[in-house]
């Protein structure tokens, strides 16, 4: 492994603005997640918010340059994590004292390019059983352009 110290001099000095700005960022995520603001480290590198609102849940990411693509927009995939994650969230505040959700399948619709500051999914439940959920996910900017559209089934599994 890289001396860290030496690997950190070399990305400081050689580093666009933005670079360091993603950095910064990235490691203030870092110390966040190390004091428990974070639970994961998906989480904190994304700088992922959740807020509960009755019955549905929502997450939201900065739209900044670190999830863009190749061509400047964000990246598909970021996009199915936050809307996977908008919607586990929901399913596991819904599951028994004991018990998780876990994807057993997730299809997305995307519509358009987000182009706000943030990017936020929302999920609600369409089905709620026993064994499975079924969950709505949508992405919306805040004028109300539709950004993406999604359903995925959980399974509630005892957790280990």
């Amino acid at each position: 492994m890289k001396d860290l110290s030496i690997q950190f001099e070399k990305i400081i000095e050689n580093g666009s603005p933005e670079d360091i700005r993603i950095l910064s960022e990235f490691l203030e995520n870092l110390e966040k997640k190390q004091a428990g603001a974070f639970t994961t480290y998906l989480s904190a590198a994304l700088g992922m918010t959740r807020e509960q609102q009755n019955d549905t849940w929502s997450v939201s990411i900065p739209n900044t340059p670190f999830i863009h693509n190749t061509i400047d927009i964000p990246h598909g995939g970021i996009l199915a994590v936050l809307l996977d994650t908008a919607m586990g969230t929901l399913a596991n505040s819904k599951c028994p004292e004991g018990f998780g959700a876990v994807t057993t399948n997730l299809a997305i619709h995307y519509l358009t390019v987000a182009t706000e500051e943030t990017i936020k999914a929302e999920a609600r439940i369409i089905r709620q059983g026993r064994h499975t959920m079924v969950i709505e996910g949508n992405i919306f900017e805040s004028g109300g352009k539709h950004i993406a559209t999604s359903t995925g089934s959980f399974f509630i599994v005892p957790k280990a």
